[in-house]
Protein backbone atom coordinates (compact mmCIF):
# COMPACT_ATOMS: atom_id res chain seq x y z
CA UNK A 1 0.00 0.00 0.00
CA UNK A 2 1.40 3.31 -1.18
CA UNK A 3 0.65 6.08 1.52
CA UNK A 4 1.89 9.90 1.34
CA UNK A 5 3.34 12.20 3.68
CA UNK A 6 0.33 13.60 5.22
CA UNK A 7 -1.92 10.91 5.15
CA UNK A 8 -4.27 10.80 7.95
CA UNK A 9 -4.40 6.98 10.03
CA UNK A 10 -5.86 4.63 12.32
CA UNK A 11 -3.60 2.21 13.85
CA UNK A 12 -5.56 -0.93 14.84
CA UNK A 13 -3.21 -2.92 16.92
CA UNK A 14 -3.42 -7.00 16.03
CA UNK A 15 -5.47 -7.78 19.15
CA UNK A 16 -8.05 -5.25 17.55
CA UNK A 17 -9.22 -8.03 14.79
CA UNK A 18 -9.58 -4.89 12.34
CA UNK A 19 -12.54 -3.38 14.55
CA UNK A 20 -11.35 0.04 13.82
CA UNK A 21 -14.16 1.42 16.84
CA UNK A 22 -11.61 -1.08 19.41
CA UNK A 23 -10.65 1.11 22.99
CA UNK A 24 -7.00 0.98 21.66
CA UNK A 25 -7.11 2.10 18.21
CA UNK A 26 -4.93 5.36 17.91
CA UNK A 27 -5.62 7.71 15.40
CA UNK A 28 -2.88 10.05 13.52
CA UNK A 29 -0.54 10.78 10.33
CA UNK A 30 1.94 9.70 8.21
CA UNK A 31 5.44 11.63 8.68
CA UNK A 32 7.75 9.26 6.38
CA UNK A 33 8.12 5.79 5.21
CA UNK A 34 10.44 3.77 6.91
CA UNK A 35 13.87 2.17 5.21
CA UNK A 36 11.47 -0.42 4.22
CA UNK A 37 8.19 -0.59 2.32
CA UNK A 38 6.11 -2.33 4.74
CA UNK A 39 6.71 0.04 7.55
CA UNK A 40 5.82 3.70 7.78
CA UNK A 41 6.99 6.55 10.58
CA UNK A 42 3.85 8.03 11.89
CA UNK A 43 2.38 10.28 14.66
CA UNK A 44 -0.42 10.32 17.10
CA UNK A 45 -2.95 12.16 18.81
CA UNK A 46 -3.80 11.73 22.46
CA UNK A 47 -6.62 9.20 22.91
CA UNK A 48 -9.73 11.25 22.81
CA UNK A 49 -8.04 14.58 21.63
CA UNK A 50 -7.47 14.70 18.02
CA UNK A 51 -5.16 17.74 17.12
CA UNK A 52 -3.48 17.05 20.13
CA UNK A 53 -0.06 15.56 19.71
CA UNK A 54 0.30 12.11 21.90
CA UNK A 55 4.42 13.10 21.98
CA UNK A 56 6.07 16.62 21.51
CA UNK A 57 8.56 15.14 18.85
CA UNK A 58 8.67 11.43 18.34
CA UNK A 59 7.23 9.56 15.52
CA UNK A 60 6.72 6.15 15.32
CA UNK A 61 7.60 2.95 13.23
CA UNK A 62 4.03 1.05 12.48
CA UNK A 63 3.51 -1.34 9.83
CA UNK A 64 1.46 -0.74 7.24
CA UNK A 65 -0.76 -4.37 7.89
CA UNK A 66 -1.99 -2.35 10.96
CA UNK A 67 -2.71 0.85 9.18
CA UNK A 68 -5.97 2.07 7.75
CA UNK A 69 -6.77 5.38 5.75
CA UNK A 70 -9.05 7.29 7.78
CA UNK A 71 -9.31 11.24 8.50
CA UNK A 72 -10.29 12.21 11.80
CA UNK A 73 -9.20 15.85 12.04
CA UNK A 74 -9.55 18.56 9.13
CA UNK A 75 -6.33 17.88 6.88
CA UNK A 76 -5.19 21.80 7.84
CA UNK A 77 -4.43 20.73 11.27
CA UNK A 78 -2.24 17.94 9.60
CA UNK A 79 -0.63 20.36 7.28
CA UNK A 80 0.22 22.54 9.92
CA UNK A 81 2.46 19.87 12.68
CA UNK A 82 4.14 18.71 8.72
CA UNK A 83 5.34 22.32 8.82
CA UNK A 84 6.36 22.84 12.86
CA UNK A 85 10.24 22.44 12.88
CA UNK A 86 11.37 19.10 13.79
CA UNK A 87 13.50 19.79 17.10
CA UNK A 88 9.56 20.90 18.37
Amino acid sequence: MLIEIGTQIAYIPDHARGDINHQDVEFGFVVSQGSRPTYFFCRYWHQGKPGVMRTTANSELTNVGNLRIHKSVPQEVVNQWLKKPKEE
